[in-house]
């Protein structure tokens, strides 16, 4: 991965971004005596971080996957980090009942490391008890997975002595300094030691001017539906390629809707009946149920994610002398490195499961910083690295500029 600069800089660092991506690092940080300035441009979680239930729940894989499927891992040190006192009163552990049916049917079984632990099959009539409903099928068990509620995470994480918030101060802009970078924001101009980008939205136009090639990131819009409070019916969380989870306030929220390329975020009453749809297709009298959709209230917003479905996450190279330097190097030669600067990091495109995976990504952030080891595994960390796609186009020729 592309260095840091040529001293190892000051235990302060600016994280642009205050949704789950950068409030996850903004608290590994500080839990690690860093000093951590977060500007937010509108306020914390106004983005994808917003919704009023986040589920925290893995995407199970086979056995032989699992110990490098970065989901997983992610389940797992978010269920540790949630003991903490000062951020348990925000996570239920309702357990997720995976539900069997044709469109997401899971294949594991015993031989999976976390069987019997983590997850289990149960028939329709246990599934049914643990949801407190009738379900006509079996299911996978998560019985430690569960309901974030995102607002109060966020403000307990944001919260914590070391990290400064300060919202409504869009960055405009970001030029690399002699002993740092320089932040162009709403408030002013900023001087940072290290800077690390978690606002998947403003990344355009904060580096390398909408390098869409470099930072594929694309919108995908979502919309939540919420019953009225008081029409909670369900003990536990259903999945089911949507999802039906219990609110705090007595409602249930189902969703989302997946809008890959919408980028507006107005609530309509045709995504409310798409969730509608969804659950209908597979539990129709648990839809029958539920009060009509035309008193449903709901949430829309963007989601960012990358072609391959992975976050950016680690160092950044400075785009704009990465292609100059790029384009000096043939596609065949050894893969360049970058000119120093000082730490520039991404936690980036965690599409709709921030709030799971932001937390190794955030560790991963933190070790480089400290210059330590990381702990994650070096594959994983490879695939993930913010230039990949950076890299793949010039390995491709795209950038090469043949001397005359």
């Amino acid at each position: 991965m592309s260095g840091s600069g040529q001293q190892r800089p000051s235990r302060r660092v600016t994280v642009i971004g205050a949704g789950i991506a950068g409030a996850s690092v903004a608290w590994t940080l500080a839990e690690r005596g860093w000093q951590v300035r977060v500007l937010e441009a509108s306020r914390a979680g106004a983005g994808g971080s917003g919704n009023p239930v986040a589920i925290l729940y893995p995407k199970l894989v086979a056995a032989a996957q699992t110990p490098l499927h970065l989901q997983s891992m992610a389940f797992l040190q978010a269920l540790e980090i949630l003991r903490d006192p000062r951020l348990a009163p925000h996570f239920r552990q309702t357990g997720v009942l995976w539900l069997d049916q044709r469109k997401q049917k899971a294949d594991i079984g015993p031989d999976h490391p976390w069987w019997g632990e983590q997850v289990w099959r149960v028939d329709a009539a246990e599934a049914s008890r643990l949801a407190g409903l009738p379900l006509p099928m079996s299911a996978l068990w998560l019985p430690h997975a569960g309901v974030l509620r995102p607002a109060g995470l966020l403000a307990a994480l944001l919260a914590r002595p070391g990290i400064t918030l300060v919202e409504g101060c869009p960055v405009h802009d970001l030029q690399p300094a002699a002993d740092g970078w320089r932040l162009s924001t709403a408030l002013g101009e900023e001087h940072a030691d290290a800077v690390v980008l978690a606002h998947a939205g403003a990344t355009g136009a904060l580096h390398a001017g909408n390098d869409a090639g470099a930072l594929p990131l694309k919108p995908v819009r979502g919309q939540v539906s919420l019953t009225p409070a008081g029409t909670q019916m369900l003990q536990t969380t259903l999945c089911y390629g949507g999802y039906l989870a219990p609110v705090a306030d007595g409602g249930l929220c189902l969703g989302a809707t997946f809008q890959p390329g919408r980028s507006d975020t107005d609530i309509t009453h045709e995504d409310h009946l798409a969730n509608a749809r969804e659950l209908e297709a597979l539990l129709p009298a648990l839809a029958a149920a539920l009060p009509t959709p035309a008193i449903w209230q709901g949430r829309a917003s963007l989601r960012w994610q990358t072609p391959d479905y992975l976050p950016l996450a680690g160092h950044l190279p400075w785009l704009p002398g990465a292609r100059r330097t790029l384009a000096a190097q043939p596609p065949g030669a050894r893969q360049p490195r970058w000119d120093d600067h000082a730490p520039l990091l991404a936690s980036l495109g965690h599409g709709a499961k921030g709030f799971t995976q932001a937390w190794p990504v955030a560790t991963l952030i933190a070790d480089l910083l400290e210059e330590k080891t990381p702990v994650m595994p070096t594959a994983l960390a490879e695939r993930l690295r913010p230039d990949r796609f950076l890299l793949r186009d010039w390995r491709r020729g795209l950038f090469w500029r043949q001397p005359r």
